[in-house]
């Protein structure tokens, strides 16, 4: 599922050089994708009940465009690709000129938190990712 969200930049978000805070990229981020898990009926509360777990194992991020007090930000977030126990969401962030500002590639593995080990990808996350070449 794909999910496109829109924001604001704020005060806060500002840091000395008078543009968006790199952090800020990565909390809006990070928003968006627990946005995606509550959007697909397996929020982290949920995930939590069960003993599991969508771990971050990797987090890439591209500054591509810097973004200025004021400006409207749409951040787009979608599958990129599913292994056996891990997966990879994809979000890019657009300016009100729908030009890239960020791209992200955030890698999860699947995670039992009783055991502290990894598990295959659970098919409420996996199914998706369906149209998916499987790696």
């Amino acid at each position: 599922m794909e999910m496109s969200t829109q924001f604001q930049v704020k005060n806060e978000d500002i840091d000395i050089f008078n543009h968006m805070n790199y952090k800020r990229y990565i909390e809006q981020l990070e928003i968006e994708r627990a946005e995606w898990f509550r959007r697909i009926d397996i929020p982290f509360s949920t995930m939590a009940e069960r003993n599991i777990a969508a771990v971050i194992l990797k987090l890439e991020i591209e500054y591509v465009k810097e973004a200025r007090l004021g400006e409207r930000l749409i951040i787009k977030t979608k599958p990129m690709k599913i292994g056996t126990k891990s997966f990879s969401l994809q979000q890019v962030i657009y300016n009100e000129n729908k030009e890239v500002t960020t791209k992200s590639i955030c890698t999860f593995v699947m995670f039992d938190t009783s055991t502290r080990s990894s598990i295959p990808v659970i098919k409420e996350i996996a199914s998706h990712f369906h149209n998916l070449k499987t790696t």
